[in-house]
């Protein structure tokens, strides 16, 4: 299947619900598009919105901000140390320290996110350019131009036209056909969830992948001493 743009769902859309300009605005659509890609986008763990950003250490100060298009959190990595600084959450760490006054290192015992800002302890104690990568999610890419593509593979972008289907055929009170949408769309999300989480081909189980196939038969005695 060709990879759909968002002018190309835009026409998908009004191919299959033959909706006119005069009902609905292609601005009301890109709305719908959009709501799906966010929706979409934190359905799951999905690779494809796997990113890193380095970040740097600054004198006395305690937060580093998030990069703008996060979403969760995977791992804070020390490069000048090559080790990964545990995550606690943000109770534990008021807990812990409280406002850690006074307390400056060039080490760090913990990290937690609060009100979109990084939160380092101890307090650093130098400025160290690059000091850290952070490894996380990032939102989906919004469709606010015509030629702009989805994250995700082209196989499933289908999914995006049932999602807007579902939402308008409810905004109309068409029940029966929003239901059948709605389900639609999320055996896409399903099925696109399972082929992800299968990127990495096993090995045949008689190669050895970690979960080798008993020789066992039930009809067949001397397989199964």
């Amino acid at each position: 299947m060709a990879a759909l743009d968002r002018d190309a769902l835009l026409a998908q859309i009004r191919l299959v619900t033959l909706l006119e300009t005069t009902n609905v605005s292609d601005a009301e659509i890109v709305v719908l598009i959009n709501m799906a890609v966010d929706e979409i986008s934190i359905a799951d763990y999905w690779p494809f919105l796997e990113a890193s950003a380095t970040m740097s250490a600054v004198d006395s100060t305690r937060t580093i901000a998030l990069p703008s298009n996060f979403e969760f959190a995977m791992a804070l990595v020390d490069d000048d140390n090559d080790e990964t600084i545990p995550y606690i959450s943000p109770a534990q760490l008021w807990h812990e320290v409280g406002n850690d006054t006074g307390n400056e290192s060039t080490s760090f015992r913990y990290w937690t996110i609060w009100e979109n800002l990084l939160y380092l302890t101890p307090i650093p104690q130098a400025n160290d350019t690059n000091r850290f990568t952070f490894y996380y999610y990032k939102s989906g890419t919004q469709l606010s131009a015509g030629s702009t593509d989805l994250d995700f593979h082209e196989g499933f972008h289908m999914m995006v036209v049932e999602y807007v289907k579902w939402k308008l055929w409810d905004r109309e009170e068409y029940f029966d056909q929003s239901e059948r949408a709605f389900i639609t769309y999320s055996r896409y999300l399903d099925a696109m969830s399972n082929w992800y989480a299968r990127r990495a081909k096993r090995s045949p189980w008689i190669g050895g992948d970690g979960r080798r196939r008993p020789f066992r038969d039930y009809n067949i005695p001397l397989l199964n001493n």
